[in-house]
């Protein structure tokens, strides 16, 4: 006699009805920061404020030192 034993899902992981919803939901996100950003060119403003423009230097300066430097000279 075969035993048949049913393979066991680690209910820790996502399952892949979750993996779907979670891929969709980041094209949403994408296709939303686009539209934003057409908006904000067409109303003749910024793209990023000025926070998001520092927080960028500081995470280039982590990467790459001698750039964030440079961006800080300007």
């Amino acid at each position: 006699m075969t035993s048949t034993a049913t393979p066991t899902v680690d209910p820790t992981l996502p399952s892949d009805a979750d993996l779907d919803d979670r891929r969709r939901l980041l094209r949403l996100r994408e296709l939303c920061d686009e539209v934003l950003a057409s908006k904000r060119v067409e109303e003749g403003r910024d793209l990023l404020t000025d926070a998001e423009r520092a927080e960028a230097r500081a995470l280039l300066a982590g990467f790459a030192p001698r750039a964030g430097q440079r961006e800080r000279a300007r």
